[in-house]
This record gives structure tokens, C-alpha cells and sequence, in this order.
């Protein structure tokens, strides 16, 4: 009230001074009044609205890739006649935010106590945004999550509708020229289409948003682990980057930022966003055909009406804007907004709301998949969560005399893998090598396989010394990785193994020995960064390019930036500073 009582007494002051001094003053003083008391100044100036009291805002939440969308309903709802007075005001606003979909189902169930009375370690208010009056998930499935969770301690109840308000399905967005290697768009689980990718000619890469921070990615997740519980096998179909993006809208916006990737990569996102575009002007995608995997739920927005203990001051008021919103949402202005964001409908054949504007590379029915179900999705996290928590890493460092002229300083042997410990943290288990020796043990234990700190580590390889013995590769690495299998039967932890080598004793790795370890490394589940120290050891067919193919890892010579892609390799799988 004493914020409508200074505006208004500022409009009368503009409008008399207006009189005497025209409109080009008036201009310089609205972006005055904006500036200071922000944008219902300007509102109560124009169009005789000088009597409208400030609307009342209903915060809406939803989910990360959600958002764009749930932006353009709020503001056509806003600019809607059923949000209009017959005096020309607005009815209420929306505030519509965002936050990781794991972390809000976390605050509803057991953090609702601080988002009312915030604390310096556990502000849900600064980490997630205002306590909402709406929530809309990316599935209903969600709400059951926080239920499943609640504590005795719980300030907030969950009014959910009985279903959803409109269907997008998760698919695989493949480039064009690469879909036609898959044929058929729809009918096939999320696993064999990936599969196919990597079957097909060239290079392809499966890219998939954080699965901790966006509904479609773990329901793209649930897909492809399956029934299975192979979770870190599962995790080695897709592309591995440093850092997942947040989001598919992200993710959708950073791909184009290399012709080369975009061109060869598919991306598991939600469909409507093929349709709306991503809000990331000026980069142009490469055009993309969505392929409709059988086995992942698709979005199912959902609105969900929040009330909080004590939050009863203006509730008839907020229970009135809350039920304007959903009846405009849900009715046919929202469904033809919806529709322009690409959405298809919550219930039948799932037919797209604006079938018209239907692009190419869209198909026009599918046949959904069974909606998520709340526990599915949590074990999905926890899975997840498995397969990139503390890692396992194994370091075979070629110590034959071979490698003398490769030993000392930052870029020798020794010194290469000391810079890569950055990558590894306090709960990562790992140990290292020294790989000598034709008969009998392939190698000496330079560092225990276990938790370290990062001083004992580097003071192992400070003592290790290159050995008048030449090295048998094939054996090594038969050795290693049946230690590893063996570590990572009972987990999902992820793991590596690190051969550095200098690539002389690569005579030994050829013939039936190269095949016996290149099918090895084909189902042990472990992934193997062949490092060479010197040039073409990755070229197409060598043993090094062989055994990492195999192995789902990765060759690495001096033909390559080897110290900073060693060290990423490392810290994707350790859980290090980095």
C-alpha cells in the first residue's frame, strides 16, 4: 500500500508537470520512475492505469528444461482477457523459475522447515529460489518421490491435479545423415538405437544432460540401464565429457559451438524442444530427425498446487490466481500456447496441439511408453550416482630400459602421471605399476591399490626407476584388467586403467596375444587409455587404437595434447579437485 501511495502521488507530480513541459520530459522521467520503483511505475503512468493496485504474483516452479516454455504460457497469461479487468488492470502476474529437479524434490521432502526459516547452511530460498505456490514437475511422478521421502517435519502440502496438462516424448535427436542409419524412427529400446550409432560409419557421439539436474535425462537414464544392472557399462554407450550440461536446452545451445561435434552428435532431449528452438540465437544446428526410443518415459507436466503452514494471510486470494492459471493453462489458450512450444497432447493418441507447424523430422503419432514411476527414477539416480561416484584407477607405467631417454622431468614417465593426481581425490582408490619382466610377475607394485593422499603418492613415483629388463605389454594388461574386473564386480563405481608407455615393447602385442587381450578388454568393463610417448601409436590398427576401441577408452600419442587429455581421462573418473 505504501508503495502504490508513492506511485501514485509521482504520477500526479509527472502529469502536472507534463502539462507545462510536454511529452519528451515525460519520456526522461518514466525511465526515471522505472529505474527507481521498476517496472508497475511505467504500468501505472500509461493507459490511465494510475488506479490499478499492484496484482498479486503466484511463483511457479518448474523444471530446468521446462522453463522456456512454462515462460511464454506465463506471459500470454498475463497479457490474456481472463487476467484483465473490465478497468483495463491485471488480475495477478507469475514468476516463473527454475531449479535442479533432484534438489526440489529434496527440499519438498525433507528441507521445507529451512525454506520458511533459511539458515546459513541450508537456505533452500537462496540455493532453489522463493517458496512456490505452483509447482510443475516434468512428471508426476515426482510428487510421489517427495512423498515416498517426507520426514515428521513438514511445512508444505502437495495438491497435485489427477494428471498431466500436456506429452512430450524423450527421444534421441540424431543429425539427419546420421538417422538414416537407423531406419525406422520408432519401436526400438534407447540401448540398440545407441548401439546402432556406434555401429554406423564414422564417428558418432550420444550426448545426455545431467541426469541430477533435469527430469528427461533420468528418464533417458532409466532407459539405458534397462533391466539390466550394468549401470557403469550402460554409462559407456554415451559421450563423456568433463561436465555434463545442466539441461538439454543447454545442451542443445552448446553443441553447435563445434561444426565438427554437432555434426556427429545425437542428443537425448525432450521433443518439444526440436520445435520451440532453445533461445540461443544466433547458433544454427544441424538439422536433426527425432528417433523415439520404446523403453523411455516421456513428460508429463504436472501442476501441483503448494501450501505452506502459516502461508494462510492471503490464501483465498492465491487459491484464486492458482485456479485462474490452471483453468487458462489447461484450456484452450494455454493448450495453443503449449502447441507453439512444440507439445503434444496429455492423453489419446498423443497427437502434437499444432500439428500444422509439425517440422520436419517429427513424427506425427507415437505410441508412449508407460509414464515414470517414482521409485524407478530414484534407483535410476542412485545407479547413476554409483557409476560416477569415487573411482578405481589403475596406473601401468612401462619401466623397461627403453624408456630411459623418457623417464625424468614434468614430461617423462614418472612425471606425466604426477600430474594427473590433481584429478583424483580422498575416497578414489587407486595404485601403480611398474611394468618389467618377460617371465614370471609382468610387473612390481610401485604405489597399493587403495585410498591415498596425494603426497604418497607422488612420493611412489619420486622412487621409481627404470629397470634393465625389457616389458611384455600383453601380459600386463591381462593381469590388470582381471584386477580390476575383480574390484568392480559388487559396484558401479567407475574405473580406468592407464598404460604409459613408450611403445618399444609393442612386438610383444601383436598376433594372438593382441587378440587375446583386445577381446579381453571387450568384456571386462573396464576402459584402458593407451598412452604412448611417442608418435603414431594411435594410428588406425595399431595395438594401442585397437585395445582402446575394444575397452570403450581411449589412444593417446605424442601427436596429441597427451598431459591435459590424460589428466581429463583421469578426473572423469576420480573425484578430485578438478
Amino acid at each position: 500500500p505504501r508503495r502504490s501511495r508513492l506511485l501514485a502521488r509521482a504520477a500526479d507530480s509527472v502529469r502536472a508537470v507534463t502539462d507545462r513541459l510536454g511529452r519528451t520530459l515525460l519520456t526522461f522521467l518514466l525511465a526515471l520512475l522505472a529505474t527507481g520503483a521498476g517496472g508497475y511505475g511505467i504500468f501505472a503512468l500509461i493507459g490511465d492505469a494510475g488506479t490499478c493496485a499492484p496484482s498479486l504474483e503466484l511463483r511457479v516452479l518448474t523444471d530446468p528444461d521446462l522453463e522456456p516454455a512454462m515462460q511464454a504460457a506465463a506471459d500470454a497469461y498475463f497479457a490474456s482477457a481472463v487476467n484483465t479487468t473490465d478497468d483495463g488492470c491485471r488480475r495477478g502476474g507469475v514468476t516463473v523459475y527454475s531449479a535442479g529437479a533432484s534438489a526440489v524434490v529434496t527440499a519438498l521432502s525433507k528441507r521445507t522447515d529451512a525454506w520458511q526459516q533459511p539458515r546459513e547452511d541450508d537456505n533452500p530460498q537462496r540455493d532453489i529460489g522463493p517458496q512456490p505456490d505452483v509447482w510443475i514437475p516434468a512428471t508426476g511422478a515426482d510428487v510421489g518421490r517427495v512423498t515416498a521421502a517426507q520426514e515428521d517435519r513438514v511445512f508444505a502440502r502437495l495438491e497435485p491435479d489427477t494428471g498431466p496438462f500436456a506429452y512430450s516424448p524423450v527421444v534421441l535427436a540424431v543429425p539427419k545423415d546420421l538417422a538414416r542409419t537407423l531406419g525406422k524412427p520408432t519401436g526400438r529400446p534407447l540401448s540398440e538405437l545407441v548401439d546402432a550409432l556406434e555401429a554406423a560409419p564414422g564417428t558418432a557421439e550420444v550426448h545426455r544432460p545431467d541426469p541430477g539436474f533435469t527430469d528427461s535425462a533420468l528418464m533417458a537414464t532409466l532407459g539405458l540401464y534397462g533391466d539390466g544392472d550394468d549401470a557403469r557399462g550402460a554409462e559407456r554407450l554415451l559421450t563423456r565429457p568433463e561436465r555434463p550440461e545442466p539441461s538439454a536446452v543447454k545442451l542443445l545451445c552448446t553443441l553447435p559451438d563445434d561444426d565438427a561435434v554437432d555434426d556427429r552428435s545425437a542428443a537425448l532431449v525432450p521433443e518439444f524442444l526440436l520445435r520451440s528452438g532453445i533461445g540461443c540465437h544466433p547458433a544454427t544446428r544441424v538439422p536433426r530427425t527425432a528417433v523415439y526410443p520404446d523403453d523411455v518415459p516421456g513428460l508429463e507436466p504436472t501442476f501441483v498446487r503448494v501450501r505452506w503452514d502459516h502461508g494462510d494471510r492471503d490464501a483465498n486470494a492465491r487459491d484464486d490466481e492458482a485456479n485462474r492459471f490452471r483453468t487458462w493453462l489447461t484450456g484452450a489458450e494455454g493448450r495453443a500456447v503449449l502447441g507453439e512450444q512444440g507439445f503434444r497432447s496429455a492423453s489419446g493418441d498423443r497427437a502434437l496441439l499444432d500439428s500444422e507447424s509439425a517440422l520436419d523430422g517429427l513424427t506425427d503419432v507415437v505410441r508412449p511408453p508407460d509414464s515414470a514411476d517414482s521409485s524407478g527414477l530414484d534407483e535410476t539416480l542412485e545407479e547413476y550416482g554409483n557409476a560416477h561416484g569415487s573411482g578405481r584407477v589403475l596406473f601401468l607405467l612401462d619401466s623397461s630400459g627403453s624408456m630411459a631417454g623418457l623417464w625424468d622431468g614434468p614430461s617423462g614417465g614418472p612425471g606425466i602421471l604426477k600430474r594427473t593426481l590433481p584429478g583424483l581425490g580422498g575416497e578414489d582408490q587407486y595404485g601403480i605399476w611398474a611394468v618389467h619382466g618377460l617371465e614370471g610377475r609382468t610387473h612390481t607394485e610401485l604405489l597399493r591399490f587403495r585410498t591415498h593422499s596425494r603426497k604418497d603418492a607422488e612420493r611412489a613415483l619420486e622412487t621409481a626407476k627404470v629397470r634393465d629388463a625389457e616389458a611384455d605389454p600383453a601380459a600386463a594388461l591381462l593381469d590388470a584388467l582381471a584386477f580390476m574386473r575383480e574390484r568392480g564386480a559388487d559396484d558401479e563405481r567407475p574405473q580406468l586403467i592407464v598404460y604409459l608407455t613408450d611403445g618399444e615393447d609393442d612386438t610383444r602385442l601383436t598376433g594372438d596375444e593382441l587378440k587375446q587381450v583386445v577381446e579381453r578388454a571387450g568384456t571386462a568393463g573396464v576402459p584402458v587409455a593407451m598412452v604412448t610417448l611417442n608418435s603414431g601409436a594411435c594410428d588406425r590398427g595399431r595395438p594401442g587404437t585397437l585395445m582402446a576401441e575394444a575397452s570403450r577408452g581411449r589412444c593417446l600419442d605424442a601427436g596429441d595434447d597427451l598431459v591435459p587429455a590424460l589428466h581429463d581421462e583421469v578426473a572423469r573418473v576420480g573425484t578430485g579437485e578438478e
